[in-house]
């Protein structure tokens, strides 16, 4: 196939400063489609895949149920972690899923840890691609145009890990994007697939300018996701409107953070409206979804407040932070718990300031402490000894607000075990700061 060529060939072409070592490879695992035909339609496409040069592929085949990939079921937490499984198992960059509905095939991409936070670009589990079933009883008429947006999504989803992926993932990127951007061979695809194609492009656009997104960038970009919501009449369920608010959502999340210092906060805004539009689709049926945008929208909240002072923002920041909390626990996402419980730490923390709450500001010593679960003092000296300083803090600018000597006993108390961790590690830059915060103590306290 002339577009799998191309690819090899280019593949070729990146490694050729590699010669006498391995080529470096996106790890693939097709799963046997779910399907009510013979066609044997995943390992057909995993047979596909393999012709590119890019990927190495395993065809996975063990039988089991695949009842989970009803999207319409209740059992969104059997298809985490199925593929979880599988992808610990074939020690793959990227898991595909492929479910038969209504005479058409229906992808959906996983990766390993999918919904961990915080993350530069998230690639949900939801996000579907929908083939035709006959695309898969002769795979050399498979569109050559729907099969170079495959490649984009799956180089797209993988979070590189080596240092060959890193170096390869931004170069292929911007090939596949180029050749969707100049293809003009004939579209043999009717309407009722645009608006999932036109979704997963938005998606591989984004995905390789978001290092440095220009406002035509933008441009180009939100036009794909509106393609995708003005054709939304044939998309199967509401879930996948939200997957497309979502996306419009970190199209403008990420450009308004590359541009935060600018004071414009259009970009900010309008992530915000997305994002809530997505949580309309994607609710706490689909807990990691909702939970991520959650903590995205926390963040924007956030932002918001500092750029206005309007408090209900800074209200809603903390709001949304518990909701992705919730989702959050330390038992299944002992990483991202810790770092919500740290950043709502910080919130409260600006919140119990800006009321002059001393119960808002307890609460964010507590989150504070709750990191301690996590960073120990012997497992995590330095991490445990920034967090004491934290809690310090908190009890220093409570003993201010309130001319409270019992306050500021505790702050003293706070700083110096950080001192005594610092010190025995001997971090010179640590113990100078602390050393500034103490003397504030003993000069408010006399």
């Amino acid at each position: 196939m002339l577009l799998n060529g191309y690819f090899e060939s280019l593949y070729e072409l990146l490694s050729a400063s590699k010669k006498g070592e391995a080529s470096p490879m996106f790890r693939v695992t097709v799963v046997a489609f779910e399907d009510k035909c013979n066609l044997n339609c995943g390992l057909r496409f995993a047979e596909l895949l393999k012709k590119s040069g890019m990927f190495d592929v395993k065809f996975f085949n063990e039988p089991f149920s695949k009842t989970f990939l009803n999207l319409q079921g209740r059992n969104f937490f059997d298809f985490i972690d199925r593929g979880q499984q599988i992808l610990k198992s074939t020690q793959s960059d990227i898991v595909i899923w492929g479910y038969e509905e209504s005479g058409k095939i229906r992808l959906n991409f996983q990766i390993a840890d999918q919904y961990v936070i915080p993350n530069e670009l998230s690639f949900s589990l939801l996000d579907s691609l929908f083939v035709p079933l006959n695309y898969f009883s002769d795979t050399e008429n498979f569109s050559k145009s729907l099969l170079s947006v495959i490649y984009g999504i799956i180089v797209s989803a993988i979070r590189p890990v080596t240092n060959e992926q890193k170096k390869f993932k931004p170069l292929l990127l911007k090939e596949i994007v180029k050749m969707i951007s100049t293809d003009n061979s004939a579209k043999d695809l009717s309407r009722e697939f645009m608006p999932y194609i036109m979704n997963m492009l938005g998606k591989v656009y984004l995905s390789s300018k978001k290092d440095e997104l220009t406002d035509s960038d933008v441009e180009i970009i939100e036009n794909l996701f509106d393609t995708a919501l003005k054709n939304k009449q044939y998309m199967r369920l509401p879930i996948y409107f939200g997957c497309v608010y979502n996306n419009l959502g970190q199209l403008y999340d990420i450009s308004f953070m590359q541009a935060a210092e600018s004071g414009n906060t259009d970009y900010l805004k309008a992530a915000i409206k997305n994002y809530q539009e997505a949580q309309k689709y994607l609710n706490k049926n689909y807990p990691y979804d909702y939970g991520i945008i959650s903590y995205r929208l926390a963040i924007l909240y956030f932002e918001f407040w500092k750029h206005t002072t309007d408090l209900q923002a800074l209200r809603d920041a903390v709001s949304h932070l518990r909701e992705a909390e919730k989702v959050y626990s330390f038992a299944q996402f002992p990483q991202s718990w810790v770092h919500v419980e740290g950043l709502l730490g910080y919130y409260l923390t600006s919140l119990g300031m800006t009321t002059h709450s001393n119960e808002v500001m307890q609460l964010a010593i507590n989150s504070y402490k709750q990191q301690q679960q996590t960073y120990t003092q012997f497992l995590h000296p330095v991490e445990w000894a920034k967090i004491q300083e934290e809690i310090g803090n908190i009890y220093y600018l409570l003993g201010k607000q309130n001319d409270d000597d019992n306050f500021m006993y505790e702050a003293r108390n706070y700083f110096n075990s950080a001192m005594n961790v610092y010190e025995e590690l001997k971090i010179k830059e640590k113990i100078s700061k602390i050393q500034i915060r103490l003397s504030k103590v003993r000069n408010y306290i006399g």
